[in-house]
């Protein structure tokens, strides 16, 4: 296992290596002051950023956001001080970690108060991505964990942490979650606020994982104890089945949606087959299915429609808009 963590670390891992990754990922003395009023004002300006992108469907801007946002630091803070059972540490990344979120929601509803009452969020791409969490987002996230623990465990791979920022979305569905409350769609962002919940997990999980695999905890400091490790990993452990549970019901949903939007598109199109008309799109939402097709003459009879569907999708409200199109015709001279 010595040989191992040495591996997988690049080298031993002593006290020196220890302090080096505290002054990396901690808020703490000497430097406290700088390094939260950085903290703060990245933060602030990162949330801002994520906000006007999310309000212009920019997805540049959000990745900017990405970019810009320190939120990782107190998240990796605290996997790496559950990996050496410190708790002090715990508890200062904790605060720090649960004030950015409570700044980050707070900049996208003020920044949301000021945006014309007349603005539909379910309008805008980049704001109703983040609002369906999937068990697919939680195994990326732990992917990201494990990359952004393997990067600041490791001297020669520090230089990736930009990398790790972006493939990891924090900012941007906490900016979502007040954009979606100013606008007062408690309903999404909920959904946001899961989506972030899932990658904040899944970073404690896998970042204290390879911290451990690194062979921190048995170099730490006298100050740290096995039983104050073993108890944050376990309650790690329980948020992350806690996450996995809303998350399954989501990704269920997901599946059920595009299964029952697959079958409705294939019946339409054999109902349309031969006719004037064509289908537009066809959208699962909840317990209906709104269905659009555009063309010209009659509209095909609904039996023929529901006779293809009955059997093939259960206890679904079928709503299908048909739009006539005109046809111009003209000779140029």
């Amino acid at each position: 296992m010595g040989q191992f963590s040495e591996v997988l670390h690049g080298g031993p891992v002593d006290a020196v290596e220890i302090a080096r990754v505290r002054g990396v990922v901690m808020f703490e003395k000497p430097a406290l002051r700088e390094r939260l009023v950085r903290f703060w004002a990245l933060l602030t300006l990162a949330s801002a950023i994520a906000t006007f992108g999310l309000y212009g469907d920019s997805a540049a801007a959000v990745i900017g956001a990405m970019i810009v946002a320190p939120l990782m630091l107190p998240i990796m803070g605290l996997a790496f001080a559950i990996s050496i059972g410190d708790r002090r540490a715990i508890r200062s990344s904790l605060l720090v970690g649960f004030g950015g979120i409570a700044t980050a929601i707070g900049v996208g509803y003020l920044i949301a108060l000021l945006m014309p009452s007349s603005f539909d969020p379910t309008n805008v791409g980049q704001i109703m991505v983040r609002t369906t969490p999937r068990l697919i987002d939680l195994l990326a996230a732990l992917a990201t964990g494990l990359a952004g623990a393997f990067a600041i465990g490791r001297r020669d791979v520090s230089d990736t942490l930009p990398g790790v920022a972006i493939a990891i979305s924090l900012v941007p569905p906490l900016a979502n979650v007040g954009i979606l409350l100013g606008a007062g769609r408690h309903d999404l962002a909920l959904g946001s606020l899961l989506l972030f919940l899932t990658n904040y997990v899944a970073i404690l999980l896998t970042g204290s994982f390879v911290f451990g695999l690194m062979g921190f905890p048995a170099a730490a400091l006298s100050g740290a104890t096995p039983r104050a490790r073993n108890l944050a990993i376990v309650t790690v452990l329980l948020m992350i089945a806690l996450i996995a549970i809303p998350l399954g019901l989501a990704s269920r949903r997901v599946i059920r949606d595009n299964l029952v939007e697959s079958r409705v598109t294939e019946a339409t199109q054999s109902w349309t087959a031969g006719t004037g008309y064509r289908l537009v799109s066809a959208t699962a939402s909840d317990e209906q299915v709104s269905v659009v097709v555009t063309g010209t003459g009659t509209v095909p009879p609904r039996e023929g429609l529901e006779a293809q569907l009955n059997g093939r999708i259960y206890g679904m409200r079928v709503r299908v808009t048909a739009i006539p199109s005109q046809i111009i015709e003209f000779a140029t001279k």
